[in-house]
This record gives structure tokens, sequence and C-alpha cells, in this order.
């Protein structure tokens, strides 16, 4: 029997109010996480969202080039203006909105889109993107949750969309990616940003298989074929 949230996904299908194609990925069903999986993988890749949010986080709008010019390669938290002078990690919104999302999951015991964005709306956000400020505005002046993401293709969703797993590790099923497309069309309705999300989390599931990295240029093959079958044609232009 479908979910509540398939059946919410099909509904907008239907209507055209998710801005993505329903693409085969939606009845593929993730490869089963093996008996006795390490659950500390899971630890370590909120942390390591965490740890890579801060150590991004005084650079993140400067050119490559300007950054390597300036620091070099980053490999620890750089000066900022926390009140005692010290380099100190401080992670921005992208961590505050994905720990929000896993701890609505885990009082949820499952994915409720309406719970969790009534969660992202409850408390201030540091360092809010344009995007999700608009979001909550369309939601706060009255909005369903699903009609009030802009059509946005930043990174907002994508940032904050690797704890749509959890839910998902001990019985995988293609709910997975049914979850993982309403949570990215809360803040970002547009086919770029949701099916970087799904590429996405089709890369951490694979990752979480794999006893060492893969090869290069299997980060690129595997973004790609998830990635083509998902996103209407559209051209997107470099924001600066």
């Amino acid at each position: 029997m479908p979910s509540s949230n398939s059946r919410m996904l099909e509904s907008l299908f239907d209507q055209c109010k998710i801005d993505i194609k329903r693409g085969a990925l939606f009845d593929t069903r993730p490869p089963a996480m093996p008996e006795g999986f390490d659950f500390s993988r899971i630890e370590g890749m909120m942390l390591g969202l965490a740890i890579g949010d801060s150590l991004g986080n005084t650079t993140e709008s400067m050119l490559p080039k300007n950054r390597r010019d300036a620091f070099g390669e980053i490999r620890d938290y750089l000066p900022n203006n926390h009140a005692s002078g010290k380099t100190i990690g401080l992670p921005t919104d992208d961590t505050q909105l994905a720990f929000w999302t896993l701890e609505q999951m885990i009082e949820d015991g499952h994915f409720n889109p309406d719970h969790v964005v009534k969660r992202l709306s409850r408390n201030r956000i540091f360092g809010i993107g344009s995007s999700v400020a608009q979001f909550l505005s369309n939601y706060n002046s009255g909005r369903t949750w699903y009609e009030s993401g802009p059509k946005s293709s930043g990174n907002g969703a994508l940032m904050r969309i690797a704890p749509i797993l959890v839910p998902h590790l001990k019985l995988a099923t293609s709910d997975l990616w049914v979850d993982a497309a309403l949570c990215a069309m809360i803040t970002h309705n547009d086919s770029g940003s949701i099916g970087a999300c799904l590429s996405f989390v089709n890369i951490l599931w694979h990752l979480l298989l794999m006893e060492s990295p893969p090869e290069p240029f299997w980060w690129l093959k595997t973004y790609v074929k998830v990635a083509r079958e998902l996103e209407l044609d559209e051209t997107y232009e470099p924001r600066g």
C-alpha cells in the first residue's frame, strides 16, 4: 500500500506542483544495507556535515582562485567574528536546518513534511539565505508547505538533505526517493535543486555501502545518471 508521502508526491506530479520530472528512480528500491550495518557511519555523516559547514563558513562566498591565493587548502577553522577572537568552528543555517530535520524525524519516527516545516519555522535561523527566507515568508502568510518553496536553484535544500536517509536505513524502499523529493521542495521548488538533492541522496546511500572510496570519475557518473532523468529542460546561469 502506498505511503501517505508517496500519495502526496503523486498528487503533486498530477497537479504539476513539483518542479521535477517523474523519473524511473521513484519506482526503484535502493540496495539494502548489510546485516550488522555500522550505524556510526551515520554519526560520521552528520558530524562531517557540521564540520565541513564550519570549515567553509568564513570563505563560502569567495571564488576558488581567491580562496586558494589567500588561504591555500583550508585544513582548520579560520578567524571569524566570534566574541572571543579565537578561531572556532561555527556552523551556519545549513547545519541548523539539517539537524532540526533529523530531530523532528526522530520524534515522529518517519519523515512528516508538515511537522518538519513547522520545526524549521519555529526558531531563529542564523545566516538565513534568501530562498529560505522567502519560503518562510510564504509559509507564514498562510500558504501550504508545498506551495511555499520558491523556484530557486540555490544549494540550501541540498545542504540539509543528508538526514533524510535515516528513516530508511533498516527498510530500504522507494519511499527514500519520495521523502527526499518532498524534503527538497520545501524550500527550493526547482528541478535543478530537487534533482541535485536526489542525486546526492543516491550518492550518500551508495557510499554507506562501500568499504573504500570510489574511483574519481564515479562521483560525476553517478550524479549525472540520476539528475539527467529528473531535471526539466532549463538553462541556468551562474551567479556572479
